[in-house]
């Protein structure tokens, strides 16, 4: 027998994704009617196997402020101290290579995130706040109701719960299924990303701290400059892989491993065996660390290919795709969360014009066409750069200029709520469509540096990112409210800022390497904003 039920909005999925548009659904208006559908019974296990626990500035305000966690996320997950970054051959200790971090928390927070622990907060708490929620319940298929049709009727979504098929009505649909991808598989979405990665993932109940790597005194001398590194998102970076460490409030660490295939094979590190010979090789502190709490190995997942893009994720005829349904880039900067929270965003701004009336033909498109903008300016920052990665020179400048045009385009619109405002969005146009041309000329020129000087070069040395002005300035930029007129200015000086930014690093490379040119670049107009890299990493 199938029991109906109206609601106007259907989540598929009550991951990170779901559970959090669902809130934010609820707060910006009680009385709608929501529902999630998950396979998984609430309360799940804690430490679960889900990449996403790593959040920075957007997904991280978008957590605190927005959906109103802050106090969940103080009391009950940790405080992210950045993400810190070493460099060294297999045969060094952390302490004879280079760091990269800063000395300091940065003054926008984010948070070291357990999925399972946030995500059981958020069941209980949507429920409360009046969402449905059919936990243990498996989808069986989504009949999508064709434009034009009787708005009444709705989408249909049927499911089996408790041995009996089910099925509810509603007005939206919103795909938060993951890498299952409900509607992309049903509708044919799916799109090939050049960006081809491997990675693998498991938790240890044990903590896994790289302050006890190391008894050098110059190391142990910095304990009180760089308090408690365990905080950071830790990776290990080598030529085509990265591993990072990312501490839980549970107490588990989370340990994973990703890699270009052409530089480190999926089957050598497929299996929490291969992945421990391949660590001691590669990482033999690492492997070190881990080994005496193998008998606590929580889970292990392997995924090949995890890059990937969607053609459409927004319809007028009012169905969306969010998270890892949609798309995905790469968990190296941690951009997950963020792509979470501006999908979000958009859908909510999508139904809350639909449900007053507004006309969604020319929005939807529009804030597609921002969002895919968005991924695709994202995704050039990492094809082709796994090969860098072990590179410490080529990599303290690339983080630079990574962070300065995340925190001065898209974070800054985010914190001040105008990622879904089109029409302002518009009126930078020419800003943006400058950062976008200069980001491709400097992701090539990382490209180009290397290549003519692949030798890696990690000195005993450390990079404090704190006293980068320019890193600490952007970021704390992001806390202020400006209102739309001061809000173009701030975006404009930020242009200026990252081209000044790109002209340095090249204008200083090309001291060193004459043959790596970009263009014909002009001196930078104010130098020395670098200029404690440059000394630290004898350039």
């Amino acid at each position: 027998m199938i029991s109906e039920n109206t609601y106007d909005v259907a989540i598929l999925g009550g991951g990170l994704a779901g559970m959090t548009l669902a809130r934010q659904l609820q707060l910006s208006q009680s009385d709608l009617r929501v529902a999630v559908i998950d396979k998984r019974n609430f309360p799940v296990r804690e430490t679960t196997c889900k990449v996403g626990e790593s959040t920075v500035e957007i997904g991280a305000h978008y957590f605190g402020e927005v959906l109103q966690l802050k106090k969940h996320l103080t009391d009950q997950q940790l405080p992210k101290f950045g993400l810190r970054f070493f460099f060294k051959d297999a045969c060094q200790t952390l302490a004879e290579g280079t760091e990269v971090g800063g000395s300091d928390f940065f003054q926008a927070p984010s948070y070291q995130v357990d999925r399972g622990r946030l995500e059981n907060y958020l069941a209980k708490s949507n429920e409360e706040m009046g969402t449905t929620l059919f936990s243990g319940s498996r989808i069986r298929g989504v009949e999508l109701q064709s434009a034009g049709k009787d708005d009444a009727e709705g989408h249909e979504i049927r499911f089996m719960k408790d041995g009996e098929e089910q099925a509810i009505r509603s007005r939206w649909v919103v795909d938060a299924s993951g890498r299952a991808g409900l509607l992309k598989r049903k509708l044919d979405l799916g799109e090939e990303l050049q960006h081809n990665i491997n990675a693998v993932w498991f938790r240890i109940d044990a903590p896994i701290q790289v302050d006890q790597w190391c008894d050098d005194q110059r190391w142990q001398s910095l304990t009180g400059k760089v308090p408690r590194r365990w905080l950071s998102t830790n990776h290990l970076m080598g030529e085509g892989y990265w591993v990072w460490l990312i501490p839980l409030a549970t107490g588990s660490t989370s340990v994973g491993i990703v890699a270009d295939p052409r530089c480190h094979a999926l089957n050598d590190i497929n299996s929490i065996d291969k992945a421990m010979v391949w660590l001691d090789e590669h990482e033999p502190e690492c492997a070190g660390a881990v080994m005496p709490h193998l008998d606590k190995v929580q889970d292990f997942l392997a995924m090949r290919n995890i890059a990937k893009g969607s053609r459409q994720v927004f319809s007028a005829n009012r169905w969306a795709l969010v998270g890892e349904a949609g798309v995905f880039l790469d968990p190296f900067y941690s951009p997950g969360s963020d792509f979470i929270a501006i999908g979000n965003a958009m859908v909510g701004r999508l139904i809350e014009d639909d449900l007053a009336g507004r006309p969604l033909e020319h929005l939807a498109p529009a804030l597609q066409s921002v969002f895919l903008t968005l991924f695709q300016n994202n995704l050039v920052t990492y094809q082709d750069q796994y090969p860098l990665f072990g590179n410490p020179r080529i990599m303290a400048l690339k983080f630079v200029w990574d962070y300065a045009v995340y925190w001065g385009f898209p974070a800054l619109l985010y914190f001040n709520g105008k990622l879904t405002d089109v029409g302002f969005i518009q009126q930078l146009s020419t800003g943006i469509e400058d950062i976008r041309n200069m980001n491709l000329r400097m992701q090539q020129f990382f490209r180009d540096w290397y290549a003519a000087d692949p030798e890696v070069n990690a000195d005993a040395a450390f990079v404090d990112q704190s006293e980068v002005e320019i890193m600490t300035r952007l970021n704390a930029e992001l806390r202020e409210k400006l209102d739309d007129a001061a809000l173009k200015r701030r975006f404009s000086d930020n242009v200026t800022l990252i081209r000044d930014l790109m002209f340095e690093i090249t204008d200083r490379v090309r001291r060193l390497q004459p043959q790596v040119a970009l263009d014909a670049s002009p001196p930078p107009a104010k130098a020395h904003r670098l200029q404690n890299i440059f000394e630290t990493l004898n350039m």
